[in-house]
């Protein structure tokens, strides 16, 4: 049924692996910020650029789903290993940016694991797990997700079984009912961690300054 932290001390990241993608997401309007919030300095570094080196520690190519014409977003992510894609109907919501990622995708890739640029905190030993988990089940998984202390959260990994339903998502929901779908074909990975916070106001990101 489907459609489509940083590393704990001494823990060591898989080798960067080409056999799995990752998809991030970073066509919103960021109304609430008052500004790009994705271009917002955080620790000397922008905040999309904590997004995507998240994910390009453990899998590659990285697609980012940018709005036409982000310029300055591209040179943030200046060095990295990317596929930018162009997305002219971001306004249809967050279902679209992720519809027009999935399409974007090489047809060699079995899996992808999506993220929310506006989390800087992600943490690539999380990514990790999810690669991990998804490869050793026997029997993929149609997704794997991490299930924090507060719950169910980003990113998440999804199988290419998924990646037809998921080409057709609209609004603003995302992936959640897909998930919720699922049942014993979505793995879930505990983490003793909170989920990573959105940066959606100034005041969060003065709090994980």
């Amino acid at each position: 049924m489907c459609c489509g932290r940083r590393s704990p001390p001494g823990r060591e990241i898989a080798a960067v692996t080409e056999e799995i993608a990752g998809l991030l997401l970073a066509a919103g309007r960021s109304r609430r910020f008052g500004g790009d919030k994705l271009l917002a300095p955080l620790r000397g570094r922008r905040v999309i650029r904590w997004s995507a080196e998240a994910l390009a520690r453990v899998v590659s190519p990285i697609y980012v789903v940018t709005a036409p014409g982000a310029q300055e977003l591209v040179r943030a992510l200046g060095g990295l290993d990317v596929v930018l894609v162009e997305h002219i109907g971001r306004d249809g919501g967050l279902g679209t940016s992720l519809a027009a990622g999935i399409a974007a995708l090489s047809d060699d890739v079995p899996s992808v694991v999506i993220a929310l640029a506006d989390q800087p905190l992600v943490d690539s030993g999380v990514v990790a797990q999810l690669c991990e988990a998804w490869r050793a089940r026997d029997g993929a998984p149609l997704a794997v997700a991490p299930l924090y202390r507060d719950g169910r959260g980003h990113p998440v990994l999804f199988s290419r079984a998924c990646f037809v339903e998921l080409a057709c998502l609209r609004g603003d929901t995302g992936a959640r009912a897909l998930l919720d779908a699922m049942g014993e074909d979505l793995l879930l990975v505990p983490v003793d961690a909170d989920a990573p916070a959105d940066v959606d106001t100034p005041a969060a990101l003065d709090a994980l300054r």
